[in-house]
């Protein structure tokens, strides 16, 4: 006995879709692609017809003809950030609104895999990217040629002369020369600081801020309470050690990333102190869990969900030919003052 054959499933044509909606075919491709003026009640015809028979667009078809594809691509340098996850999360939200379908890539801050990503991007003929670099990139190690694929900066953006259509992020130098006077509020004058590397130019801000906030207060900066991290946990740890087993250890240290944060927390810890009693921690960006911690973390809170959906509308007006959001767009942040931060033990000279 002969064993059944699978029945294949027969894709529906937009004539028969345009046959059931007593349209024509230049009716339902209008109201498909939103490209002329299709009545309310012919849509409604059409949207019903779609739904009956399952219609489902030939999105590569489509894409061909138009040479457009509705597909963006974000490549952002760490998935295990919360503030990345949350960046990404906007960028979809609103990319699905505007009906364009987003590709992630995660390049884990090395520029050999964030290279890798936009080739494929570009091989899949994306219409444009949302560009989060990598640290090594960003220092000139490798370019790539994007030829005319547009390109939208968020969070962290090139010191160098590079071609974009638009940045999103926030004012960083504000953001850290306001978390920096608050630690001066407290009583600090003896402050340590971790920050990014030197080619980034959100770490270029962040420092400056802090330091205008030092000026400002009539201190003269130690460069050697300055160090330059890596945005990881490993380089908070490394950096808090050597600041605090210094003679004359810091009262306080500001971490410009919530990654290298917690390494400092841990390094605290291991070595015995207690935090905020005798030692502050200030951190840059919120994560989820942080009130999980003890102490609870005071930081200065990033709108990173409204970073990504800010960048993805940037890019998508830019290929619709929209008339955009003014370029750069820099956002406000927060101070959330939490549990690890208070007046230092022993009062500092004015």
């Amino acid at each position: 006995m002969k064993a059944k054959s699978k029945r294949v499933r027969r894709h529906v044509t937009i004539r028969e879709v345009a046959k059931a909606a007593g349209a024509s075919v230049s009716t339902i491709s209008a109201a498909l692609n939103n490209s002329d003026y299709v009545s309310a009640e012919m849509r409604s015809r059409i949207e019903n017809a779609i739904k009956e028979l399952k219609y489902r667009p030939n999105d590569l078809a489509r894409g061909l003809r138009l040479q457009k594809t509705h597909s963006i691509a974000i490549v952002v340098p760490d998935l295990s950030n919360n503030f990345y996850i949350e960046l990404v999360r906007g960028a979809k939200d609103y990319s699905a609104s505007a009906n364009y379908t987003v590709l992630i890539g995660d390049s884990r801050e090395s520029w050999e895999e964030e290279r890798n990503y936009l080739d494929s991007f570009q091989r899949r003929r994306v219409d444009g990217i949302v560009r989060v670099p990598a640290i090594d990139a960003l220092k000139g190690k490798g370019k790539t040629d994007l030829g005319t694929l547009p390109v939208v900066y968020a969070d962290r953006y090139p010191l160098s002369r590079d071609s974009y259509v638009g940045r999103v992020g926030v004012d960083n130098r504000r953001a850290a020369d306001s978390a920096t006077r608050y630690l001066l509020s407290l009583g600090h004058r003896k402050m340590g600081i971790i920050t990014g590397d030197a080619s980034s130019g959100t770490s270029v801000d962040r420092l400056e801020g802090f330091l205008q906030a030092v000026r400002t207060a009539g201190i003269r900066p130690d460069r050697s309470m300055i160090h330059r991290g890596h945005n990881d946990m490993e380089s908070g740890h490394v950096h808090t050690m050597q600041l605090l087993t210094r003679a004359d250890r810091p009262t306080a240290i500001f971490c410009t990333n919530n990654m290298m944060a917690l390494g400092a927390l841990a390094a605290i810890q291991e070595i015995g102190l207690v935090c905020p009693e005798e030692i502050s921690l200030l951190g840059f960006d919120d994560f989820y869990w942080a009130t999980l911690l003890r102490p609870r973390l005071t930081v200065v809170r990033q709108p990173a969900r409204e970073v990504g959906m800010i960048a993805a509308r940037m890019l998508i007006d830019h290929l619709e030919g929209r008339p955009s959001v003014p370029t750069p767009t820099l956002l406000a942040t927060q101070l959330m003052v939490r549990d690890s931060c208070c007046p230092p033990k022993t009062p500092q000279p004015r």
